[in-house]
């Protein structure tokens, strides 16, 4: 009886490390490991529900959910998965509502991607302001499906300002709780998010739209100096340009807002933003336009693709887009100015560069 006991207690010992290790695995986005890890896990409606899971999240790393050129191949990839998850649902029930309500917005079901967006936004846990907690990330994934549908449907500015607001906040506290935590890793935080990072986009650019200016300016102003949090990081040459544009289009020397930089910021935003006794303040638009352009630059270069080998083709295309899309604003911004001499410099270590 003795040695049975102990059996017994190995194996629900180990079964509770595996499920402590997926739970971790979950926190970090690491689908790989869960996906492996299942194969030793007696099925179960637990087992169901994390490998509908997993599943869905490594194959939206892959095909972007907001890329409508997968949405045929979703709709024949996913079936399996909608079913795990329908099955899994008893388990944990807003986290499936959520993991379904985006594997139909890839399909472009919208009706019922609504559908689940309005049940989990009906059932969200009371723990959800606990950080990390993987039900955090998925509720700000939800805002960001939120607007998207408000969006489409055209109606409620208001409102899809403030699920896209939501979306950003709530997915920022997320990413930091995971970078600051001891016993996480967070090698996958900067693996892109489309729906966060479309929720990062839209915020300002929303703003910009209904004719408030200065708040669009200060949110990207605020996302472009927050540096803390890794996986904004591979949002900031899309964000720089957005604001570059913003600034060439909407503010002269007349309505430009100049940017503060008392000691009392400075203390508050102490962990977030860089700061300096040095640190560089554009006086001007046109200061800040060129500084913007010139940040741009640096990051383009620094993330340059230049393998011409098959299989990097597509990460190489994307990094030529991004160093052109600066280049055309600066020659915008310098045509203005008529530095045409400049221009062509500047073009010409481009083509050298890149070709």
């Amino acid at each position: 009886m003795a040695t049975a006991t102990a059996t017994t207690t190995n194996i629900h010992s180990g079964r509770y490390r595996s499920d402590n290790d997926i739970e971790k695995y979950r926190l970090e986005l690491n689908w790989t490991k869960i996906l492996d890890k299942l194969k030793t896990i007696k099925v179960s409606e637990y087992v169901k529900f994390l490998d509908g899971e997993a599943q869905l999240e490594y194959y939206l790393q892959q095909y972007p959910l907001t890329d409508s050129r997968h949405i045929e191949q979703a709709r024949n990839d996913l079936n399996s998965v909608e079913n795990l998850l329908k099955s899994g649902l008893s388990y944990n029930l807003f986290d499936g509502q959520c993991l379904l309500a985006k594997l139909y917005y890839a399909q472009a079901r919208y009706d019922q991607c609504l559908t689940y967006v309005n049940l989990a936004l009906n059932s969200i846990p009371n723990d959800i302001k606990d950080q990390p907690n993987r039900s955090s990330l998925l509720l700000a994934e939800i805002y960001a499906l939120n607007g998207l549908l408000l969006e489409k449907r055209k109606n409620n500015l208001i409102e899809t300002i403030k699920s896209f607001d939501d979306s950003c906040k709530l997915s920022q506290t997320y990413y930091a709780a995971v970078e600051k935590s001891k016993h996480l890793s967070n090698d996958n935080l900067d693996i892109e998010n489309s729906l966060i990072e479309l929720a990062y986009q839209r915020l300002p650019l929303l703003h910009a739209e209904n004719n408030n200016i200065t708040t669009a300016i200060e949110i990207y102003r605020s996302y472009i100096q927050n540096v803390h949090i890794k996986s904004l990081e591979t949002m900031r040459q899309t964000l720089i340009k957005q604001y570059a544009e913003l600034l060439l289009k909407c503010v002269c020397k007349g309505n430009y807002i100049l940017i503060t930089n008392s000691d009392d910021d400075n203390n508050n935003n102490n962990n977030n933003r860089r700061t300096s006794q040095s640190l560089f303040i554009p006086r001007d638009v046109d200061e800040e336009i060129l500084l913007l352009l010139l940040l741009g630059q640096t990051s383009t270069l620094n993330e340059a693709v230049l393998d011409w080998q098959p299989e990097h083709e597509g990460q190489r295309e994307r990094s030529h887009q991004a160093a052109y899309n600066i280049l055309a604003l600066l020659s915008i911004f310098l045509s203005r100015k008529q530095a045409f001499h400049i221009i062509a410099d500047v073009s010409f270590y481009f083509i050298l560069f890149y070709f």
